[in-house]
């Protein structure tokens, strides 16, 4: 470009104008004085999206985010629980369910079989894993997945005897929730690990993968909602998101790419 801009240049400066406005909330509309939107956004809820988003909620409801993590129930859980059995690399897995409840007997950290409860569902398709309450706070991801598009067990990493000490294993931390799967999986995850104790708190706004997770915190875009400036003034398009309609690609690409790269 004559003017020794390149388009990446225009693009940054584009980008940090952006976020400037939407993400911190910060536009001034001419004549109006100051913007409605005051102090650093807090979640607040899917819940609060549907009364203006009904349309888009119930597709959530159906969708691969919603499914991302839930509680194990006779709705959620995909996979065979009925004494099914599955054998791989020499670990017997076994699949029931037990007072209402969802278990899988399966190789431990000792080296031994040992029934497990299953909390969360983990995932919907193409597979769909189970997580597992362990001492300190930690939830495990098991190996043995359930194949949501052929109906059956499969062994991840098949042909791999891992052995049961190994960080491979799936009570190891390969297969640790906390660290490797969390944070992509449900809303406004707080991992609270303590390094002294070598244990994990973790906790969530939503379970699952919701509104705030990609558009960001919503009490300032609720708050402009509700202001006299939305209803009386000139409205501001996605005002108090980081994320909204005929947003840049670059704001999408980094929105979206950190968990789906």
């Amino acid at each position: 470009m004559k003017s020794g801009l390149k388009r990446s240049n225009l693009l940054q400066i584009y980008f940090f104008l952006y976020v400037s406005i939407h993400m911190l909330g910060g536009c001034n509309k001419a004549g109006k004085g100051e913007s409605p939107i005051h102090g650093k956004s807090t979640y607040v809820g899917s819940i609060n999206c549907k009364s203006c988003h009904a349309e888009a909620y119930t597709a959530w409801t159906s969708s691969d985010h919603f499914k991302a993590m839930l509680p194990a129930n006779d709705s959620t859980v995909l996979g065979d629980f009925n004494g099914t059995t599955f054998t791989a690399d020499g670990v017997v897995s076994t699949f029931f369910k037990k007072d209402g409840k969802f278990y899988i007997n399966t190789q431990g950290d000792d080296g031994q079989n040992h029934d497990y409860e299953v909390l969360y569902t983990f995932g919907y398709f193409p597979l769909q894993q189970y997580l597992i309450a362990f001492p300190d706070g930690r939830l495990q991801a098991t190996r043995v997945s359930w194949d949501s598009r052929d109906k059956k067990w499969f062994h991840q990493y098949a042909g791999q005897k891992v052995y049961h000490k190994d960080w491979l294993h799936w009570t190891g931390n390969s297969q640790n929730w906390n660290t490797m799967c969390a944070s992509c999986h449900s809303t406004d995850l707080q991992k609270n690990y303590d390094e002294q104790t070598d244990s994990y708190n973790t906790t969530w706004k939503e379970i699952n993968v919701t509104c705030e997770s990609c558009h960001g915190p919503g009490s300032n875009h609720i708050e402009y909602i509700n202001s006299k400036e939305y209803k009386h003034g000139d409205r501001i398009e996605n005002a108090g998101l980081l994320y909204g309609r005929d947003t840049l690609s670059q704001l999408q690409l980094n929105t979206c790419a950190a968990c789906h790269a």
